[in-house]
């Protein structure tokens, strides 16, 4: 298959997906009112920023094991999913407080 087919010209959003993945980017924004979250991800963002920033470590770091893992078989969804996540916890690692 060609890139430019592959890459999505028929509606799907795998160029984005794929630069968002090797960029380790996310549209996401964690500041409210959460601009290009879905809820999934909002729920995450509500949860690990109540937490303190030892919490926000110690799961970027075990995403970033399991990532990293040869052994780790993960679906698309989960692989996207683990992703989401370790471009939220970068977010809220650099974040100042007063932002949330």
């Amino acid at each position: 298959m060609s890139m430019c087919d592959e890459l999505g010209p028929k509606g799907e959003h795998y160029m984005q997906d794929y630069i968002m993945e090797a960029g380790g980017t996310s549209l996401c924004s964690i500041v409210a009112p959460y601009k290009g979250c879905g809820e999934k991800e909002i729920k995450f963002i509500e949860k690990m920023a109540s937490g303190d920033a030892s919490a926000v470590a110690a799961q970027e770091e075990r995403l970033n094991k399991m990532k990293s893992d040869p052994k780790t078989k993960l679906t698309d969804t989960a692989a996207s999913w683990m992703n989401q996540r370790l471009a939220i916890l970068g977010q809220l690692a650099k974040r100042d407080p007063s932002d949330l």
